[in-house]
């Protein structure tokens, strides 16, 4: 594309965008661009209690109850035109009444009502009347309960509880009043006194419950404790930390949302009980108590198997599994919150792609301990041989193992490439090849050969030390300086030093064998013969 096509693509597009470079000259006058100014949308009369659209006129009534504010609460019901019984109740005892009802009848949730001053049309109701909330009594009787837009003071039309709703008060209150005895505890508090949307009154009543059903979980959990486990076993304290910490409480979270159920609450304190942050410390607890648990457990089992670094293994394993818990814990947690965490999941998915690309070597040779850890082909304290290094495993980290060799150093040997690689575990061997090759000189005799033969064949099969089967001592081959006599048996031993010493007691009763026939052993060398002087068989040079 050419410059002059660029330059005129960009100025469409500043054209369509409306950008003020562009209009930065006066247009024609016949083409003045028209200018749409938004809308505002209709908020109703100007009202101090905002009771101007039905949704306002709703939410300020739970606003001023939550206070609680009950005389400012009355403000929102239509008091007019009632029944003297219920006249005599009082505005600021109906609002408390109606809040009570709404409270433990109706799990308060955000409201549908219209946020337009002339409500919702076309519901079937007249255009003054918008159903607030509906109420259904324990014996299955259905209520509704209605705002209506009636007239203010200075006749402005504003909405409120309708006079219809607030005469079915006293009748409603008479099926969601509390019991004798939890009216008689309200009572000891002053109704305006409240914390996190909750009456003192019903902080009271939980902590109450606290005390007579926490000591009755820690019995349980104690009885649990005993019947999964026992005090002579090394996981007792483990598994009674979890029956008498996580699970009594959350036994007692059981019991606290029933009574938050029956007693009712409000918007607000719905919103911190929805957060569920309690709740999920709670879980998370439990979670990690459960990890503790099954670590404590394997662990022990490994060991009592012989594998110590398998058990030792399980500590970081564990620790990672802790972070996930506690990671999905958060992130439940800010999903009640109402964070959106679809974004926060993507950035986490990008940052821990970074992340994985960065670690990834590290990250390879956990996988590589796990591997060795799992499947076992080496332990703490085996003799092995990796390549040209061979020696006794000390210690098997999450990256390296380290090798003590023959030479008394150390070789650290990342993980990675011991779990891709052919590693040759010598302390696993029932038992120790004993293999010499003996170089014996060309002028030994046949009869010679024949009795280190038959020598050799009667020591290892007499020699404790060494296994009957197999047992092979032969006259192999012939080298330009040499005649070979291979030998070949097992020794009862794993231990390399023992090894050692067995095989050096054969070496000096083979030696005296070979002398004890008048043989020897041929030296790395060549004999030149001249003709005409050849030394006879047999004769020594």
């Amino acid at each position: 594309m050419k410059f002059s096509q660029i330059i005129a693509c960009i100025l469409c597009t500043l054209c369509l965008s409306g950008h003020p470079l562009v209009f930065a000259q006066e247009p024609p006058a016949e083409e003045q661009p028209v200018v749409v100014l938004p809308v505002e949308q209709d908020r109703g009369p100007e009202d101090a209690l905002n009771r101007g659209t039905p949704r306002g006129a709703a939410v300020g009534f739970i606003a001023a109850s939550e206070e609680p504010n009950f005389e400012k609460a009355a403000n929102y019901l239509d008091l007019r035109n009632l029944p003297d019984e219920v006249a005599e109740i009082g505005g600021h005892e109906l609002a408390r009444q109606l809040y009570q009802v709404i409270s433990r009848a109706f799990w308060l949730d955000d409201f549908t009502l219209s946020d337009r001053p002339e409500g919702v049309q076309g519901d079937g109701l007249p255009e003054y009347r918008d159903e607030f909330v509906p109420i259904t009594t324990p014996d299955g009787r259905e209520y509704r309960l209605w705002l209506q837009r009636v007239p203010r003071g200075d006749g402005v039309l504003i909405w409120k509880v309708s006079n219809r709703s607030v005469a079915l008060i006293p009748e409603l209150y008479e099926e969601f009043s509390y019991p004798p005895l939890i009216e008689t505890i309200r009572k000891w508090f002053p109704e305006e006194s409240s914390f996190l949307g909750l009456e003192t009154f019903k902080w009271f009543i939980l902590l109450a419950a606290g005390v007579i059903t926490w000591p009755l979980f820690w019995l349980i959990g104690w009885v649990l404790g005993r019947l999964f486990s026992s005090p002579e076993r090394d996981t007792y304290p483990l598994v009674r930390k979890f029956f008498g910490g996580p699970f009594v409480l959350l036994g007692y979270l059981l019991v606290v949302g029933i009574l938050l159920r029956e007693l009712g609450v409000g918007a607000y304190a719905r919103e911190v009980m929805e957060a569920r942050t309690v709740s999920t410390i709670v879980v998370v607890w439990l979670l990690w108590s459960l990890t503790n648990l099954f670590r404590a457990h394997k662990q022990r089992k490994l060991e009592a198997a012989g594998r110590p670094g398998a058990a030792k293994l399980l500590r970081p394993m564990t620790g990672l599994i802790k972070i996930v818990i506690l990671i999905f814990g958060v992130l439940f947690w800010l999903n009640n919150l109402g964070v959106n965490i679809t974004t926060l999941l993507a950035g986490l998915g990008v940052g821990g792609l970074a992340v994985a690309l960065a670690l990834q070597k590290p990250l390879e040779d956990m996988m590589g301990a796990l591997t060795i850890f799992t499947q076992a082909p080496m332990r703490v304290g085996d003799f092995v041989r990796y390549g040209e290094v061979t020696g006794i495993v000390e210690d098997i980290g999450l990256r390296t193992t380290r090798v003590r060799t023959l030479n008394n150093t150390v070789v650290s040997i990342p993980n990675a490439r011991i779990a891709h690689t052919e590693v040759e575990n010598l302390s696993y061997r029932e038992k120790i090849r004993y293999q010499p090759t003996l170089r014996l000189r060309y002028d030994t005799t046949l009869e010679q050969l024949q009795k280190i033969r038959d020598g050799i064949w009667s020591l290892l099969t007499e020699h404790e030390g060494v296994y009957g089967d197999p047992i092979r001592v032969r006259f192999t081959d012939f080298e330009k300086d040499a005649i070979l006599m291979k030998v070949h048996c097992f020794l009862k031993t794993t231990d390399y030093t023992e090894f050692l010493e067995i095989g050096e007691q054969l070496n000096y009763r083979i030696m005296e064998i070979v002398e004890s026939v008048g043989a020897s052993f041929a030296l790395p060398s060549s004999t030149v013969v001249v003709e005409g002087d050849r030394p006879a068989l047999g004769s020594r040079a």
